[in-house]
């Protein structure tokens, strides 16, 4: 939670300004403080970019602190204006928003307050967590029941007490947090995460304090508000499933089984082959016609390694699995009409902008061998083939839907990316209804969703996994659906206690063992005395 410590001197001037009626000063100046505490914590919420958390600044809007700040006096004075006019402002603006772009200011503290986040882990933690017990760090990593349901409300603060299940199924999608791995995510992140970045590992540890303290509100369980999108996927407002990293969302679920829909878009796309032959009077089959697409779909890893060997100049193991990223990321986004370019473009807002590929593969001479490959060059004409039949179908047989302005470009013309998108959105959100519904109907419930993944507690087992690959093939037409499954493991807690206690034992026995090698009995050397 995000608090905020005025120095003495605000409220004492505030109170020599507006001495009437009593109080008055110190609610108008706790009111801002309140507004101006949410305000941070959103700004904390959606994290900071590098060079905010560098310059140790934060986005929020001054225009709602300024209008829900509060007034204080006769002629109704705005708290924000006559902080800033007595020269004890709480916040300085270094950049300021607009309305146009829709950016946030960019405020720092001033001298005057002092802000605590108890959801940042303290350095005295992280350094000494080693020396901790296991219900220390659980406790801490906790907190206290009002700090957690302070988080809770500001999160939810719609919430009420007297909403039916029903209401919560309709806005929200609940997962239920393994707590104790979440814990242990956290710790693991302190004292093992040695590749990750140290805004990458803030960006997650704030993820995960947020997930963690606000089920621990809610009996161990996480509300996700929906966000249904006009492309038809759904999304979640905030912290959620989607939008954290894998490691996370295994912590967060705890032991489960993931199933993704193999290369879903690419499949998609194959699903449209046949019609488009057929509407082209084509003779070929689609094998003929899409061969590198479906060496891509049936045979993925020779497929890529492949492309490997003639792109990368270093072919050794320890490299392969980073390349083959590279890869899947630079094939994915070329099935979402990515650019085989290299030059890059500058945007209304005067940002520079790289192409998908060219942030994908830095590299200039790897990412020519890339763009010269004679299956990437395969891959990209027939999927390039497939999106100008599926764009020139949308448009004759959905007129209705030519001027929706989420499909719109700035200048008003029909965008194919966009487009594209739409259909395709719509057709996972499809396909994956009908995993959901082939799942109900085994009496088997999802515990949560990414789009193309699902995940279930228990494996399905090889029979009901085809029984719903069946159902996804024969129920849209499309033979190319696939689930691949992948088993996810908690993170056990590190039982740092156990370890602390193995290893003073075992101090213990090798300090008994010295001793009772230089052990001398008494007599004997009375003994040695005598003779001497």
């Amino acid at each position: 939670m995000i608090k905020l410590e005025v120095h003495p001197q605000v409220l004492m001037s505030l109170s020599q300004a507006f001495p009437t009626p009593n109080m008055a000063a110190i609610k108008a100046l706790n009111k801002y403080v309140q507004v101006l505490e949410k305000l941070l914590f959103a700004a904390w919420l959606h994290g900071p970019t590098p060079e905010q958390r560098k310059l140790k600044l934060f986005g929020l809007s001054l225009y709602q602190l300024m209008t829900k700040g509060g007034q204080i006096g006769p002629n109704k004075i705005r708290i924000h204006k006559w902080l800033k006019d007595q020269k004890l402002e709480l916040v300085q603006a270094v950049t300021k928003g607009t309305n146009l772009t829709g950016r946030l200011s960019e405020v720092k503290l001033t001298e005057l307050v002092t802000m605590t986040n108890t959801l940042e882990l303290e350095e005295d933690i992280t350094m000494n967590i080693h020396k901790k017990t296991d219900r220390e760090i659980s406790a801490y990593l906790t907190g206290d029941e009002q700090a957690n349901q302070a988080l809770f409300d500001l999160l939810y603060p719609d919430y009420d007490d007297r909403w039916s299940e029903e209401f919560i199924l309709n806005q929200f999608d609940p997962i239920q947090v393994d707590t104790r791995s979440l814990e242990s995510y956290i710790v693991w992140l302190t004292t093992e995460a040695t590749k990750l970045t140290k805004d990458k590992k803030a960006a997650a540890i704030r993820q995960a304090r947020i997930v963690l303290g606000s089920s621990k509100a809610f009996n161990g369980w996480y509300l996700q508000r929906k966000k249904p999108s006009d492309f038809g996927r759904m999304y979640y407002e905030g912290v959620s499933v989607q939008n954290v990293n894998k490691e996370l969302r295994r912590a967060m679920l705890g032991n489960c089984w993931e199933y993704d829909v193999r290369s879903s878009v690419i499949a998609w796309k194959m699903g449209f082959a046949q019609q488009y032959l057929k509407s082209s009077g084509l003779d070929g089959d689609v094998r003929h016609t899409f061969p590198a697409t479906l060496n891509y779909l049936e045979d993925k890893a020779d497929f890529m390694r492949t492309v490997r060997m003639y792109v990368f100049d270093d072919h050794s193991k320890e490299s392969g699995e980073f390349h083959i990223k590279l890869l899947k990321l630079a094939f994915t986004a070329m099935s979402f009409g990515a650019r085989l370019a290299s030059t890059g473009w500058q945007d209304g807002s005067g940002n520079w902008n790289n192409p998908a590929l060219v942030n994908i593969l830095k590299n200039t001479q790897e990412r020519n061998r890339f763009f010269n490959d004679r299956s990437v060059r395969a891959f990209i004409k027939e999927q390039n083939t497939l999106d100008d039949y599926l764009f020139r179908q949308f448009k004759t047989h959905h007129p209705e839907l030519i001027k929706l302005p989420c499909l719109l470009t700035h200048g008003g013309r029909l965008s194919k990316a966009k487009v594209l998108a739409y259909l395709y959105q719509h057709g996972e959100t499809q396909v994956m209804d009908i995993v959901c519904a082939s799942a109900a109907a085994n009496e088997r419930k999802p515990i949560a969703n990414v789009h193309d993944a699902i995940f279930f507690k228990r494996r399905l087992g090889a029979e009901l996994k085809s029984e719903i690959e069946w159902q996804m093939r024969s129920q849209t037409g499309n033979p190319y659906w696939h689930l691949t499954v992948k088993e996810l493991k908690r993170y056990e807690p590190r039982h740092f206690d156990v370890i602390a206690e193995e290893t003073a034992h075992k101090r213990r026995m090798a300090a008994e063992h010295a001793a009772a090698l230089h052990y001398v009995p008494t007599g004997i050397a009375q003994f040695e005395v005598s003779v001497a």
